[in-house]
């Protein structure tokens, strides 16, 4: 297993693997990290900027669901739109390293269908997802 995307349930949970049967892995991850100031407006002089604290941080990455590589693409991207829909915390964990303080929620999901056969099965699909970290307080 190179890594994971999971909830509490076991069958909302994407495996990244590379195996003789199945082919899962994901391409392009940045992840965002910004921090947050206030602006102080001044009677005649530039406004004052106080730091005020870390931001939210972001994850994107490209999944690519393919047939071909032993994946359901419409199994698996209907995974993605249920966390998503049911406001679900979810772990990234890529190796042995867990992403982020506590958890993730995904903020934006993007699943073009890329390839569709003369049956209209779904092929090939590149999911575009961005998570924003989940902070408790």
């Amino acid at each position: 297993m190179l890594g994971a995307i999971g909830s509490k349930s076991l069958s909302d949970v994407i495996l990244f693997e590379v195996s003789t049967e199945r082919v899962l892995t994901f391409k392009n991850m940045v992840r965002t990290n910004n921090v947050r100031f206030a602006v102080n407006n001044t009677l005649l002089r530039k406004p004052i900027s106080q730091y005020v604290g870390p931001s939210l941080d972001n994850i994107s990455l490209t999944i690519t669901l393919d047939a071909q590589y032993g994946v359901d693409p419409k199994v698996e991207y209907n995974k993605l739109i249920r966390i998503q829909r049911d406001g679900a915390l979810v772990s990234i964990v890529i190796g042995t390293t867990a992403f982020g303080t506590y958890r993730w929620r995904i903020v934006n999901l993007s699943i073009p269908k890329e390839l569709i056969d003369n049956t209209g099965f779904i092929r090939r699909s590149v999911v575009n997802i961005t998570f924003e970290e989940y902070a408790r307080g």
